[in-house]
């Protein structure tokens, strides 16, 4: 918007908003905002049904403070809506969207997070990887029954309890919850794929040394000139 009205200079002279809050989400944003369109390009922020008089000092105040309740309000809000979120977790309940492999349905007024399709030939990849198999030999076989997803999404989803029917959230700071959704493995399984990806880990790849024997003054001895490091 604002760089609208920057390209448009003297062609705008108002911005109608339904009600402050929907202007901006930071009451200082706002304010900021609000005195940098009146100031330097002449524009006025108007709410319809909140109409207020900024053409005066005592108006940009009564506006300012409004700002600054909406953006209270909108605080109180999502601390509520958060305060309800962590409640349903607490009782095993999903209530965001469920990741790949799930759908959310409804049963009369019952909100149920079912394993759809894709969820059931997931279900192959985690049996394989808890048979060891590497994963880009798994993204190949998912690729084969049509799903597509990238390397570091799979390695996400090996790691997700979500999938074995126990639910970890920031919210929970750091508390499980046993969840009342379908379960796609076994959680003996998902400890199997665990301890795969704990034994495969480190074994593949370029190990790094920071230190170097044969080069002892590597990190200390600099250039005069650019300052780096000698690097051989």
């Amino acid at each position: 918007m604002l760089d609208y009205v920057k390209k448009n200079k003297d062609k705008v002279t108002h911005v109608l908003v339904y009600l402050l809050d929907r202007f901006s989400r930071s009451g200082d944003g706002a304010m900021r905002l609000s005195k940098e369109l009146r100031e330097k390009y002449g524009v006025t922020i108007v709410a319809v049904t909140q109409p207020i008089d900024t053409s005066n000092l005592g108006g940009v105040f009564q506006q300012n403070l409004q700002f600054l309740f909406s953006q209270y309000d909108n605080e109180l809000r999502r601390q509520r809506a958060m305060a309800g979120i962590k409640e349903h977790l607490e009782q095993g309940i999903w209530c965001k969207k469920p990741p790949m492999g799930y759908t959310a349905i409804k049963e009369g007024k019952e909100r149920k997070i079912v394993v759809d399709e894709t969820g059931k030939k997931l279900r192959k990849a985690f049996r394989w990887k808890a048979e060891g198999i590497k994963n880009d030999e798994i993204l190949l076989r998912l690729k084969a029954m049509g799903i597509n997803i990238y390397k570091q999404k799979l390695s996400m989803m090996f790691s997700n309890p979500f999938y074995c029917g126990i639910i970890a959230d920031k919210i929970l700071n750091g508390k499980l919850v046993e969840g009342s959704h379908e379960k796609l493995i076994s959680p003996e399984m998902f400890l199997q794929i665990h301890n795969v990806r704990a034994a495969a880990k480190g074994k593949y790849g370029v190990t790094h040394k920071k230190e170097n024997d044969q080069y002892p003054l590597k990190l200390f001895m600099k250039c005069d000139k650019c300052g780096n490091g000698y690097t051989g």
